[in-house]
């Protein structure tokens, strides 16, 4: 029975092949995406059979290559596998390597994400992000000598209220935050902005000076102060900063934090790359961040979610890697590094512990069958012996990577933390030091029914669409739960198949460690899901409200998330591949093009007055009188994004349609 080779990676062509058999070095990004598509079958795969079939990676045998001794006799061919025979791995792991280079597709996906996050910072006027004033507040503090004050102690400055209070408590207030167009409250688009050249500074509109009418204390100073810091840091680098407006300092710290998400696309690249995904599927991993509003809001404006996003996500590059035996003191040294910086973001960094621990125990699986196999052999005259220890060693648990890792993290972002629990007896303080009125609505009747059934909901809702605060504006329902579903779907197909495959040959990983591979790479949305869960329960006890329930609380887990999905994708698609990444740009375009229209509508066309294509030029208009730069850059930021948008989809949609397969022919 012949076997379907896959889009794995650092898998090793067959043996028996003629010579030149492989695919050939692509000139081009695109070629290279495609190589294994191309690949000729060697003689033990039927031509009709050579298409490759996307699967749930199985691991090299060893982080550690196997050591060649002499053979007495001839080595054998290697057997019609997916993986090499332990005794082939070292042999492979010594031939030189070329550097990777990153596909242009993929680098065009990554300057499409970032034009679209600029594009979302002039669509959402400054003040209108996720408590944004307490964050520049926190900033603006720092850079006027205001330190760390206690919890409850920290007041926000006059120079910043003077303007972000008619979002809060002002004149905006009532459509921003309580959905009041629906009542008649003018949208932004029926509001005159104070002219761009009459905007003042913080300085001159009242400066660090703290208000004093009573109001609740900037609960930010909660959270470590490392992006605020380096927020301050950047803004006196930029000489006369303290006098330029105050929509153009936030403007700076905006793109501060774009400048920290932007790397999202490449991480879910080389995450998918790392964990045994190629070509097309791990270009469609990429593009999955783009198909979720709801973080392109979030990371267009200013606060301290994208720099957890960022650690994360390099740090589910890192144990993509280590799930599939790369049990390296290097790679550990990486993921401490990663997971400090998540340390100093936010309390959510706290689950990653368990998230390393568990990716060193599943790399640790997927090495122990080879290494078993080949210590095996090792007992034979003249067998190869395991690296690392006499022949016939069994592998141990990798206590001391993982201890290096977690205790790296903790050396560098735990110090914050101790701090907090030996001055104010918690790790985490409450930030206002005390009970503040809530103004969310009752959830009644009082049971644990009806607070699940918002929390399920409300979380699905605004992970993929927290587009106002909170709403509306609101994305559709039909899009949240069709993208839901979907994503579910694949990640369900992702775990299943890689529990169901065929039984491995010996030195290949066993099912216990192909089924949680994935699971690995989702625990950091299931873990910041459930930290949620349990406050907001603890919430909804005391005051009977849907209290701190917010879908952005789990973009830390988006880049593992995006490759488990697209593993799915590719068991869906089998032979058709190639497709992944239209399917991921083309989602991905009619979310934000319904996220668009939803926000557009609510915040940026008068009252009684609906959407139209004609409506463009007026919406354009409305988002530049707001806007901190002259209306060339606003009108120059949405072509640009549109004309990406169009060139990613035409780059991806052209070598799909001109590589047919059998399959195409046949289906044709």
């Amino acid at each position: 029975m012949t076997e379907k080779p896959d889009l794995r990676e650092d898998q090793p062509r067959r043996s028996g092949g003629p010579a030149g058999a492989g695919t050939e070095e692509a000139t081009t990004a695109f070629r290279e995406e495609s190589a294994d598509l191309d690949a000729p079958p060697g003689p033990d795969v039927p031509a009709a059979r050579a298409t490759p079939v996307p699967a749930i990676p199985v691991p090299a045998p060893s982080a550690e290559p196997v050591a060649s001794a002499p053979a007495p006799t001839p080595t054998p061919p290697a057997p019609a596998s997916d993986v090499p025979a332990p005794g082939v791995a070292a042999s492979a792991a010594r031939s030189p390597r070329r550097p990777r280079r990153v596909p242009v597709i993929v680098l065009l996906i990554t300057a499409l994400h970032v034009a679209l996050l600029v594009t979302y910072s002039f669509v959402y006027t400054t003040w209108a992000g996720y408590d944004e004033a307490q964050h520049v507040d926190m900033v603006y503090g720092l850079q006027h000598g205001a330190g760390w004050p206690a919890p409850g102690e920290k007041m926000i400055a006059t120079g910043v209220a003077a303007t972000s209070d008619d979002f809060d408590r002002g004149r905006f207030q009532d459509m921003f935050q309580s959905g009041g167009k629906r009542r008649g409250s003018p949208s932004f688009a029926e509001i005159a902005p104070t002219p761009r050249d009459a905007r003042q500074s913080f300085d001159e509109l009242g400066g660090p000076t703290p208000v004093d009418d009573g109001r609740l204390s900037n609960q930010m100073i909660q959270h470590p102060p490392l992006v605020y810091a380096i927020g301050a840091g950047l803004l006196e680098a930029l000489p006369g900063s303290e006098n330029w407006a105050y929509d153009q300092q936030v403007l700076v710290l905006r793109l501060l934090n774009i400048l920290i998400v932007a790397p999202l696309p490449l991480l879910a690249w080389a995450a998918a790359r790392r964990f045994g995904l190629r070509g097309p599927l791990s270009t469609a991993a990429a593009a999955l961040p783009l198909a979720i509003p709801g973080f392109t809001r979030v990371g267009a404006t200013f606060n301290n979610d994208g720099i957890l996003i960022l650690a994360t996500g390099a740090l589910t590059v890192v144990l993509a890697g280590v799930v599939r035996g790369d049990l390296r003191r290097r790679t550990a040294l990486w993921a401490g590094v990663w997971f400090g910086v998540a340390m100093l973001s936010k309390a959510f960094a706290f689950a990653l512990p368990f998230t390393i621990a568990a990716a060193y125990l599943v790399g640790w699986l997927h090495t122990r069958r080879a290494r078993t196999s080949a210590a095996t052999a090792g007992s034979e005259p003249g067998a190869e012996s395991v690296r690392g220890g006499p022949r016939g060693r069994l592998p141990v648990l990798p206590v001391l990577p993982a201890a290096i890792a977690v205790g790296l993290g903790l050396a560098i972002g735990g110090w914050w933390w101790v701090r907090n629990y030996l001055l104010y007896d918690a790790l985490q303080p409450n930030g206002w030091a005390t009970n503040p009125p809530r103004r969310e609505p009752l959830l009644l009747p009082d049971s644990f029914l009806t607070w699940f059934w918002y929390f399920v909901r409300t979380m699905i809702s605004r992970f993929w669409g927290g587009l106002g605060m909170f709403e509306p504006p609101q994305l559709s329902p039909v899009a949240i739960v069709a993208a839901t579903v979907v994503t579910t779907a694949l990640c369900a197909l992702a775990v299943i198949t890689a529990v169901r495959r065929a039984p491995s040959p010996a030195g290949t990983p066993g099912w216990q460690a192909r089924l949680a591979a994935p699971l690995v790479l989702l625990t950091p949305v299931a873990f910041a899901y459930l930290m949620v869960g349990q406050r907001s329960w603890a919430e909804y006890e005391r005051y009977t409200r849907g209290i701190a329930v917010q879908g952005r609380y789990l973009y830390l887990g988006i880049v593992g998330l995006a490759v488990v999905a697209v593993a799915g994708l590719g068991r869906l698609l089998g032979a058709r591949a190639r497709w992944a990444p239209v399917l991921m740009l083309v989602g991905g375009l009619v979310m934000q093009a319904l996220a668009l229209l939803a926000v557009c509508s609510y915040y940026w066309l008068p009252r009684q007055v609906s959407f139209t294509p004609a409506r463009i030029p007026d919406v354009v208009a409305a988002i530049s009188r707001w806007a901190p730069l002259p209306v060339g850059v606003t009108i120059t930021v949405v072509v640009g994004t549109a004309l990406l948008w169009i060139i990613a989809l035409a780059l991806t949609l052209i070598p799909a349609l001109r590589h047919r397969t059998p399959a195409d022919a046949t289906a044709g």
